[in-house]
């Protein structure tokens, strides 16, 4: 059967993003409006033509917003609030209209769009959607999508129709579709198919056929006056690659937008940001796949001259390059140096006789993507190339190799979890894979070597034993397992991609309808499912990528195009198994970068591209504790968000104090301070301490890049079997157990009232009206500025209203008999008439927070028979790794460790606890739970973190399970989802400890503390 991708649909960060748009509209009043093509407008233009005599017409249904704008930036400065972002108003064109969503690559940014245009059907009734990208190569991947999540979506949404295409000029009939369908239509479309009739400065220059009047839609109109009549929101990926320009802004505009959502992870212009996922939340998150980078490098050969172009600049022309400069003990150094024009490298590198041969510098060429230096001797550097060096094709044959071998060992570590491995070679030339000679073809270099490289590795009694004794299969012909994906000429010959040809858009579509067939296992047949070594140009930077890709490799001879980022985001995204299923397990998400320079310089470069494009590490904002949650006077955490003004208070008395920059940047000392807990606070915000310093501690931490140097493979430790203490640990945790729900309906409803009683007041639409006259030239007809006014509606507004019960039910699932109880009590029904839509959507928020709360306490849980408890080969740690002082340590008392490496998932709460597990002399035995080890719950599968047994009063014993959690009542990082969940261990482990009075759990941040 062919494998098939599978979408979870509760993933809490996708959720936020997803909500963080759809709750911005709450308190707006959508409908549907109808329109007739071949209007007066229409016909005026028509008849100035003489062109369309015969127009037909044709109803069409478009978006339509009555909308309070003051209560739109309520709501928008409410969400800001909510995810700690900056309090923003930005306008477009009189309005606000535009609105940022930041996800960092491979956390599932497409999903989360397309999923919004479902959830803006459902609650408002929109219907037209256009998603408008940069390049064919993601609107290929934006088209793959929408085919893989049809069936996911049909599921969650019950069957809701939604027709998607590309729009293509030489076809109209999609785009009357668009136009005149009642049900969810989405166009996809290049910038470059509609901004080509603006000119530089978004000026009209000469129309293209997206603007060009067509006798095959209603009334003659052109694509774009169709779908501007619709009113469509527009959905913009990659912005900074699509309106970057005033022509394609101009272009956007001519949509006619209702409001414009953006999407990528590097935004260069943030209209009002509504939801961001950090690269640091990411990847300690474990959202995307880890980084870890196996450096290959050679010694610097002395013998002969070295000369690597660094840089050049212009006005004047000067370039740094690399030599070995000769020392005054009469040794070499190898150090870069600033040279112009004329200058000799002789004297350059202090006389060292290597460089008497006609190194002088004849030429410096600055050009951008012309870059380079050329000397009297004839030799000639572009940017980034070297001369003199250890051969170049040494180097790159190592790449290959150590690909091959990591390929290799991961493969062996993912199989057993269904997970087929792919590796990915980076190259800038197709002739370096495949050769077109006169006489046929041939393989290029880069193929030869690999070739080579595999038949060596895996005809070695080393893989041949490891594979066959793990059941594996090995396949011998290293042809049978590489493929590569480039573009074709008209003789199907491979050329070097340029990224928008023809030929290149075959590639995309290649890539992406390969994509399920290349991480499915081998069965003999199908010989597409044998390639795991895929060679690709490296022109194809962003919009496609394969979630089995664990190794990357880049083979560039001259300057390197990709950025760092460009190469790890065809990688990130967590791994497939067989099942389509993706693997959630930090251990089995690890990608490795093959790179030809050091560890540090690569964790640095992409570090520092993180920061061009806006991110900054290590520093706060004055938003950054906006969304923490006030503690009342009793201790106890309320729903009640801290506020823009309380976070800005709190940076204010850091930077005040000196603890951090100007830029925010936060200081070593502190880092110091929240550490030792020394921070002091004024008064008032004591209550808070915990809260704000895992805020502090959480914004210090770095890029987590890992260094494969420092890998080391995690074993069960042997004396940790024969440990008394263990056994007797395992028999008080291992029974697995079932739950059944006795929900008390009355202190349901009793909960959900209150909540509903302190919910904001609904209050009636504002109505607007917006004025703008009609630009009319060549190239349509586009609205000009707008022009607001508050309209009257002293009669007030008046909907056919929805059965709210039945409305209730399809969110929050309780029978109509509950629903009724809680409308009748909660005093607050006659505001549903004011809003229906608002009051729907407040009160279904209200009852299922009451659901989380009460849920728990009407949970019981009985033990499941003994032989299906958790065996103890379920703490085998599966191949996990870890990298040494970057996730993971060596305990200094090993003998009372399950493992024989300790690894962490956070550098803020889990290490300093296992640290302090590690030096406390009465603790017994420790253990960080795998994430096989879990407890049942309504709410999802749950996964404590340390187990361990503690010596008090010199003879009795304690056995704990431990969720580490920042804060110091542990719930200030932890999501209301996650809370139930832990509420529900709670009583799972309350159980197990009736037959064994000394067993404990609790929620801390360190060990000190469970101590006190």
């Amino acid at each position: 059967m062919a494998l098939k991708f599978q979408y979870a649909n509760d993933q809490p960060y996708q959720l936020d993003a997803i909500n963080a748009i759809a709750d911005l509209f709450e308190d707006q009043q959508f409908r549907t409006s109808q329109f007739t093509a071949g209007d007066t407008a229409q016909m005026m233009i028509d008849q100035q033509h003489a062109t369309y005599k015969n127009s037909t017409l044709g109803i069409g249904f478009a978006n339509d917003l009555r909308v309070s704008e003051r209560r739109l930036a309520d709501g928008l400065h409410t969400i800001q609030e909510r995810n700690c972002l900056p309090k923003t108003q930005v306008l477009t064109d009189g309005r606000l209209r535009d609105f940022t969503v930041e996800m960092e690559t491979g956390t599932g940014k497409t999903y989360v769009y397309i999923r919004t245009i479902y959830e803006l059907h459902k609650r408002y009734g929109l219907t037209k959607f256009i998603i408008v990208v940069p390049s064919v190569a993601i609107r290929e991947g934006v088209k793959k999508s929408f085919e893989t999540m049809k069936e996911h979506f049909n599921t969650l949404y019950d069957g809701t129709p939604l027709d998607y295409f590309v729009y293509d000029s030489n076809n109209m009939g999609p785009v009357a579709n668009f136009a005149m369908s009642s049900s969810i239509q989405v166009m996809i479309i290049n910038i470059g198919a509609f901004n080509k009739a603006f000119d530089k400065d978004g000026e009209s220059d000469k129309s293209n056929l997206f603007h060009r009047k067509s006798e095959k839609l209603a009334g003659g109109r052109s694509p774009q006056e169709m779908v501007s009549e619709c009113r469509p929101l527009v959905i913009i990926d990659e912005p900074q690659s699509v309106d970057n320009t005033a022509k394609a802004k101009k272009a956007i505009k001519s949509l006619n937008p209702l409001f414009v959502l953006r999407y990528s992870a590097t935004h260069k212009e943030k209209y009002n940001i509504v939801y961001r996922l950090t690269p640091v939340d990411a990847f300690q998150e474990h959202l995307v796949k880890g980084i870890c980078v196996d450096s290959v490098l050679s010694q610097a050969n002395l013998n002969g001259a070295y000369v690597r172009l660094d840089s050049v600049s212009k006005n004047p022309y000067r370039a740094k390059v690399t030599l070995d400069v000769k020392q005054k003990d009469g040794s070499q150094k190898r150090k870069s140096v600033q040279v112009k024009a004329g200058q000799d490298l002789y004297e350059r590198s202090g006389y060292n006789t290597d460089y008497q041969a006609g190194w002088v510098v004849n030429n410096i060429d600055a050009a951008e993507g012309m870059e380079s230096i050329e000397f009297q001797n004839g030799d000639y550097l572009e940017l980034g190339e070297s001369k003199g060096d250890v051969d170049e094709t040494l180097i790159k044959r190592a790449q290959i190799r150590r690909t091959i071998e990591d390929h290799l060992e991961t493969q062996l570590q993912m199989w057993p979890r269904g997970v087929k491995v792919l590796s990915l070679f980076f190259i800038d030339k197709v002739s370096k894979y495949r050769e077109y000679l006169d006489d046929g073809t041939a393989d290029g270099e880069y193929a030869r070597m690999f070739d080579e490289e595999y038949t060596n590795l895996v005809s070695s009694n080393k893989w041949q034993h490891r594979y066959q004794k793990a059941g594996i299969p090995l396949i011998a012909d290293p042809k049978r397992v590489r493929t590569g994906y480039f573009s074709e000429d008209k003789k199907k010959r491979y050329k070097d991609t340029i990224g928008s040809t023809a030929a290149d858009t075959d590639t995309f579509q290649l890539i992406m309808q390969k994509k399920e067939t290349l991480i499915s296992f081998p069965d003999g047949k199908d010989e597409d499912r044998d390639y795991s070594f895929i060679f690709s140009h490296s022109a194809l930077k962003e919009g496609w990528d394969n979630p089995n890709v664990f190794q990357i490799c880049t083979l560039v001879e001259t300057r390197d195009t990709m950025t760092k980022r460009q190469k790890v985001g065809r990688g990130l995204r967590l791994c497939v198994n067989q099942e389509g299923q993706r693997c959630f397990e930090p251990e089995a998400n690890t990608l490795t970068v093959i790179a030809n320079e050091s560890y540090k310089d690569f964790a640095h470069g992409l570090q520092s591209e993180f920061e061009q494009s806006g991110f900054r590490f290590g520093a706060l904002a004055p938003e950054s504790f906006t969304n923490l949650h006030v503690i009342d006077k009793n201790g106890e955490e309320t729903e009640q968000l801290f506020g823009f003004d309380n976070s800005k208070a709190v940076y204010d008395h850091l930077a005040d104090s000196g603890l951090i920059a100007k830029n925010g940047e936060i200081t070593e000392t502190l880092k110091t301070q929240v550490k030792d807990s020394t921070l002091e606070l004024p008064e008032e915000f004591e209550p808070m301490r915990d809260q704000i310093e895992q805020v502090i501690a959480h914004m210090a931490e770095k890029l987590p890049v890992k260094n494969k140097a420092e890998e080391v493979n995690v074993e069960v430790n042997p004396q940790a079997e024969q440990n008394q203490a263990f056994r007797e640990l395992w028999e008080r945790i291992r029974p697995r157990t079932k739950f059944e729900l006795n929900v008390n309906s009355d202190l349901l409803v009793e909960r959900s009232i209150e909540y509903i009683q302190e919910m904001e007041k609904v209050r009636p639409v504002e109505i607007h009206s917006y004025r703008s006259d009609l630009d009319i030239d060549d190239a349509g007809i586009a609205a000009g500025e707008a022009r607001m006014a508050v309209v009257d509606t002293s009669e007030g507004l008046h909907y056919n209203l929805p059965d709210p019960i039945r409305e209730l039910q399809d969110v929050v699932g309780l029978t109509r008999k509950t629903l009724k109880r809680i409308l009748e009590g909660c005093g607050r029904l006659d505001e549903f008439t004011v809003d229906p839509v608002t009051f729907i959507t407040q009160v279904a928020a209200c009852i299922q927070k009451a659901k989380r709360v009460v849920l728990p306490k009407g949970i019981t849980y009985s033990k499941l028979p003994e032989e299906e408890w958790y065996k103890v080969n379920i703490l085998s740690p599966a191949g996990m790794k870890g990298y040494l002082d970057q996730n993971a340590f060596r305990p200094s008392h090993l003998d009372k460790w399950l493992f024989d490496y300790v690894v962490y998932d956070s550098v803020t709460v889990e290490r300093p606890f296992a640290r302090q597990l590690d030096r406390a002399d009465n603790v017994l035995f420790c253990a960080k739970l795998p994430s096989s080890f879990t407890v049942d719950t309504p709410f999802g599968s749950y996964n404590p973190d340390w187990a361990y047994v503690e010596e008090q009063g010199g003879s009795q014993k304690v056995y704990f399970v431990i969720e580490t959690k920042g804060g110091k009542n542990g719930l200030a990082t932890t999501r209301p989802e996650e809370q139930s969940k832990i509420d529900c261990a709670r009583i799972h482990f309350k159980l197990l400890a009736q037959d064994h009075p000394d067993l404990e759990y609790d929620v801390q941040s360190l060990y000190d503390k469970v101590m006190k």
